[in-house]
């Protein structure tokens, strides 16, 4: 049995759908046992997830957390994410005490492989499992949140968790306290401060397990001791994060994993996706389908002119690509 916890508000609900979907159509032989932490949720929101039961193998529990306990955290105006980002830091408190493990995942995912050897993973000395963050979360997020700069910063979306020892360490009761104290300090919400607790009590996992979307078209400065696991995930992903405000479901989105993300969406006829795709998102795809052929050891994603030149003239790519990376 595989526990498995995410958070929705009332706006979430079908992304949240579409993401298990991908679960469980890549995990067919495993059984779940799914915490829906939401708050201001519509029971008509609630049944259609709820109504995954009857296809696939998996309890479906829903746990809520009145709005009142976050209604008063820092948010920035207009940001991508919402107040129910917080909802994580309740985990230990709401899930069953029976529960010494769980796998929590965000809404904005889309899940490619097998989960199995991510959930086996042993956790006996940690409080959580994740993927590093890409620079400069490593430097600028310590000097902000207050722990040791020789500490890397994880993203929060795709967490392994020992519950035993969110429980030891009254995490939800320590994280209230650090977002009474540092209220001004917090830019990413639960993230930065799940980083300031549990700085040195975490595990990293390979980049595989959350392919985050600046890992292929940003500037990265990546450190050279990550580009063998950036060049594996990008081989073989397993879960990818669609970070930031351009999710699939906008027009927007250049990922070039949003087609197998609308594929998804069309098997299960779930309608999360607008129709139309931009120019942009072509050239993004074909771009991607490029490095992997390349299998690219990379720092820098080239421009959008680079982008067409490769596309256009195949035979001057090696010397471009030499040129723009280490």
């Amino acid at each position: 049995m595989i526990n498995i916890v995410c958070n929705i508000d009332d706006t979430y609900v079908d992304f949240c759908k579409l993401m298990l979907l991908g679960l469980f159509k890549n995990n067919p032989d495993e059984e779940f046992t799914v915490y829906v932490i939401e708050t201001q949720i519509k029971e008509s929101a609630n049944k259609k997830i709820k109504e995954l039961e009857s296809t696939f193998r998996v309890d479906i529990v829903f746990c809520e957390v009145p709005y009142s306990f976050i209604e008063n955290y820092p948010i920035k105006e207009q940001d991508h994410l919402s107040l129910a980002a917080y909802l994580r830091i309740f985990i230990s408190d709401l899930l069953p005490q029976t529960v010494d493990k769980v796998l929590y995942l965000d809404c904005d995912l889309l899940i490619m492989d097998s989960i199995a050897d991510l959930w086996n993973i042993d956790l006996e000395e940690f409080a959580v499992a994740a993927v590093e963050e890409r620079p400069p979360f490593d430097v600028e997020s310590p000097r902000t949140l207050g722990y040791p700069e020789s500490y890397s910063y994880f993203n929060s979306g795709v967490m392994l968790i020992n519950l035993k020892y969110w429980r030891k360490l009254q995490l939800s009761k320590a994280c209230q306290e650090y977002i009474s104290e540092n209220f001004d300090k917090i830019e990413l919400h639960d993230q930065d401060v799940l980083n300031a607790l549990l700085y040195d009590k975490k595990k990293l996992l390979p980049i595989r397990w959350n392919l985050m979307d600046f890992f292929l078209f940003t500037k990265l400065d990546i450190q050279k001791r990550r580009l063998n696991d950036l060049c594996a995930a990008f081989e073989k992903p397993a879960i990818v994060h669609f970070t930031g405000r351009r999710k699939p479901w906008v027009h927007n989105c250049d990922s070039p994993f949003r087609k197998r993300y609308v594929q998804l969406a069309r098997e299960y006829n779930c309608h999360v996706v607008p129709v139309a795709v931009s120019a942009h998102y072509y050239i993004r795809y074909y771009w991607y389908l490029f490095l992997r052929a390349c299998k690219l050891k990379r720092k820098k994603v080239l421009t959008a002119s680079d982008i067409n030149q490769i596309i256009t003239d195949p035979q001057k790519s090696l010397i471009l690509l030499n040129n723009k990376t280490r």
